[in-house]
């Protein structure tokens, strides 16, 4: 790839213009006021260089004598890391430029992308290189030579696996290796080593420190149930007989119901326990009522003829009305196939009594079984509208003066690391204990909070924050990115794209996630939020790992 590119700019006529051919140029400064960006020397010149984009060389951190013309440039932008090494640049030498760019949605290695890099500089646009092909996924390396010295912006446009530009500015150019004046930096010992390689090969995540609303909070544990008004038992309403051949389509517990869906056909019992089978007790209800009401048609036709008083009319309509009453109870929880009426006390299967489901819901509990034999009033099913549930909490009896704004307040299920706030469930507050629980010494708060998706079940156990004082603009960082050492926390901060500081901090209040700063960090400091513990174990190692940057 080197000889292409190089191929490229020498045909096509891209090398790119300075302002001056050499050292008694005009125009140009090389000292420390010039508008140099990058934010610390390379470790070493061209011939040093640590990054090899033949793959050969090591990733080497020694310190040696350094130019002040080679560089490291680290940059974000919202989608984008850029971290550029490169050495001294030399008019009429071909440099290298190591170009490391990282996706921050993932912070994984941009990777089939085509990537532009413009040079320009006083004068305007003076050449650009593509490269769309790279050996190590993360790392582009193209490679350029400088016909006059100078200043030189770099426009690096990435398109593909994100689209994004970033902007480098005032790279120096020198007319020979002699104007380069020479430093030499001691390298700083609280430095981390933490490869790019290591970095993508691992989940890993950094943000800028801010700022935010934090709350103290009490912790309090709870359960879910059903809303009660929302919740349905339903029972044998006789003694009877669940036949298998009648009952091979029963529902099971967690399915969904619509009210009036046939739940389970009962077969009564064969004799009950006043003498008389329920299969009996509806028939002679249902034959009453016709004969109370046909008595009741006689008795009015009788009357509107004068042939009875008054009297013998109303008699017919208090039997009727008390024959109905009895009918309506008995029919009331089940529904019978009119056309089968003719046929009871035939056989068993002409006994379709069959019972419904009362409410639209989720079974929550069964208790019957093909060929179970059940009592007048024994549970068959439990039925729960589950739409919206209750949350009930048990808050500590000594912290019940301490509750600030109750409908504030966050719960975790058993299990799982989501916190789940209340408003984002619409939920509130319906109950608020007036006594202490004398066995528990725990205060009750029942909320209610919607489940219309059903992701949330009955009788899980729960964790919740509610939130007393509130605190304003306070730094703060994700809990993910402290790491304790015999009590005490320390972050680190990302220093540039492979080093990195371990810096000790205090903390304050921790909130939903979230932990406040109360010394050792300023707002706008990059640290590690994911993977700190990796980082921490590369400090403990005596040389950073070899490896190769190849193109």
């Amino acid at each position: 790839m080197k000889q292409l590119i190089t191929y490229i700019i020498l045909c096509s006529s891209l090398l790119l213009v300075g302002c001056g051919g050499g050292s008694d140029q005009e125009g140009h400064s090389h000292e420390e006021e010039g508008d140099h960006t990058h934010e610390q020397p390379a470790q070493q010149a061209q011939d040093q260089q640590g990054h090899s984009h033949d793959g050969d060389d090591a990733h080497s951190h020694d310190e040696e004598s350094q130019l002040e013309g080679a560089g490291v440039i680290t940059q974000w932008t919202d989608k984008t890391e850029l971290f550029m090494e490169y050495p001294e640049l030399i008019v009429g030498q071909e440099a290298t430029f190591a170009v490391h760019l990282t996706r921050l949605s993932d912070f994984k290695p941009v990777s089939e992308s085509e990537v532009e890099f413009v040079f320009s500089s006083e004068r305007g646009n003076e050449g650009s290189i593509t490269e769309t092909e790279v050996q190590v996924p993360g790392i582009y390396g193209p490679d350029v030579i400088f016909e006059r010295a100078g200043r030189y912006d770099l426009a690096i446009i990435i398109k593909g696996m994100v689209d994004d530009t970033l902007q480098v500015n005032g790279i120096p150019v020198y007319s020979s290796a002699e104007e380069v004046p020479a430093t030499h930096e001691d390298e700083d010992p609280n430095l981390i080593s933490f490869l790019k390689e290591q970095q993508w090969n691992i989940p890993f995540g950094t943000e800028p420190v801010g700022r935010q609303t934090l709350y103290r909070t009490i912790e309090a544990h709870g359960e879910t149930h059903p809303v009660t008004q929302k919740e349905s038992i339903v029972s044998a309403p006789f003694a009877g007989i669940v036949l298998s051949s009648m009952n091979r389509d029963l529902p099971v517990s967690g399915q969904q119901v619509s009210k009036g869906h046939t739940l389970l056909r009962l077969n009564p019992a064969i004799q009950s326990e006043d003498g008389e089978n329920y299969a009996e007790q509806f028939i002679n209800a249902q034959s009453r009522l016709e004969l109370a009401e046909n008595n009741l048609r006689r008795s009015e036709r009788l009357f509107a003829n004068e042939a009875i008083p008054e009297a013998e009319l109303e008699q017919a309509r208090m039997e009727y009305r008390q024959a109905l009453i009895r009918y309506q109870t008995i029919h009331e929880t089940l529904q019978i196939e009119q056309d089968a009426i003719d046929g009871y006390g035939d056989d068993s299967e002409s006994y379709r009594f069959e019972l419904k489901a009362p409410i639209a819901g989720t079974i929550t509990e069964m208790f019957v079984t093909p060929g179970m034999q059940v009592s007048a009033g024994d549970p068959l099913f439990r039925i729960a509208d589950l739409s919206k549930i209750r949350l009930n909490v048990h808050l500590p009896a000594h912290l019940r003066n301490s509750l600030g704004n109750p409908e504030s307040a966050v719960f975790s299920i058993q299990g799982s690391d989501r916190q789940i706030a209340l408003n984002e469930v619409e939920g509130r507050l319906v109950s608020r204990g007036a006594n202490v629980d004398p066995q528990s010494r725990t205060v009750s708060l029942i909320y209610e909070i919607n489940n219309d998706d059903q992701t949330l079940q009955t009788g899980l156990f729960t964790t919740v924050e509610i939130d007393t004082e509130q605190k304003e603009n306070v730094l703060s960082v994700p809990e993910s990115a402290l790491v304790e050492e015999e009590g005490t926390y320390s972050v680190f901060i990302h220093r540039s794209g492979e080093s990195f500081e371990k810096r000790e901090v205090v903390t304050g209040i921790r909130n939903r996630g979230q932990v406040e700063i109360v010394s050792g960090l300023e707002g706008g400091e990059r640290i590690v939020t994911v993977n700190a513990y990796r980082v921490k174990m590369a400090s403990l190692s005596s040389e950073a790992p070899a490896h190769g940057h190849s193109h």
